[in-house]
């Protein structure tokens, strides 16, 4: 990845940080966007620290403006984009019955709005260059599964499966790769208040282990590789593709 350009949405946390981590390893320059500033210049300088190329920019992925920004604001900074990474996402645990549009709302615009909008911009930057990937971030539950406590998330992260495959399918004459990674239940901070708020964080979350094959759930550390190699040459012949991460659990 040495000389190529990474945009990271959800980029100064959970799977998206892990993944930025993992692109500046392999020499990549790294544009984290994400919506707390603090965050983002926090995790910028011990990157840049560390001898990685690596900038943030304050962004809220489902405002359309905000989102052309970043993408100009990406291409001014390195020169180029090889890489988009859609992590940005957002949850919420309400029965459909009981769920109010603007609960529905903020989750459906972040989670698939969001991946719409970064895909619309940053596409005709790779269909140009006739090169380049884009990989998105779904959920297990998106593609195989579903629980009828997160109805929006599940809703939302089978958009963007399916908005994967269409992408893929508009991209592929241009040399350009687009495909989703689904993780399984990952401790992130999306979903570790779980696990940290039972009375016996420890014994809630072998409790919660005990469906997956693999005896344990997931990390960040899990998933950052498969997106890496998704986006690298390596799976230059992978698109329209939905990788699952889960540890195993969609077996059962």
């Amino acid at each position: 990845m040495i000389g190529q350009v990474v945009l990271i949405t959800g980029g100064t946390s959970g799977i998206g940080l892990a993944a930025a981590e993992l692109f500046v390893a392999q020499g990549a320059a790294v544009m984290l966007a994400g919506r707390s500033a603090e965050k983002g210049e926090e995790v910028v300088a011990r990157l840049a620290a560390a001898g990685a190329a690596a900038a943030f920019a304050r962004v809220d992925v489902r405002d359309e403006d905000a989102v052309r920004n970043l993408v100009a604001e990406t291409v001014s900074e390195f020169g180029r984009l090889d890489v988009l990474v859609n992590s940005a996402g957002t949850i919420n645990r309400i029965l459909l019955t009981d769920l109010d549009q603007p609960d529905w709302d903020i989750v459906m615009d972040t989670n698939l709005r969001g991946v719409y909008l970064l895909c619309k911009h940053v596409l005709p930057i790779l269909f140009e260059q006739r090169s380049g990937a884009v990989v998105n971030v779904a959920s297990y539950l998106g593609a195989y599964g579903a629980r009828e406590t997160s109805p929006a998330y599940n809703a939302s992260k089978a958009g963007v499966v399916s908005l994967t495959r269409s992408l893929a399918l508009q991209a592929g004459p241009y040399g350009v790769r687009v495909n989703a990674v689904c993780p399984g239940f990952v401790l992130t901070p999306l979903n570790e208040n779980i696990v940290l708020k039972a009375p016996d964080p420890a014994a809630k979350e072998r409790e919660m282990a005990q469906p997956y094959p693999l005896g344990r759930l997931g990390r960040a550390g899990d998933i950052a590789p498969a997106i890496l190699f998704l986006a690298s040459p390596e799976a230059g012949w992978i698109t329209g593709t939905t990788l699952v991460v889960d540890g195993g659990l969609t077996t059962r």
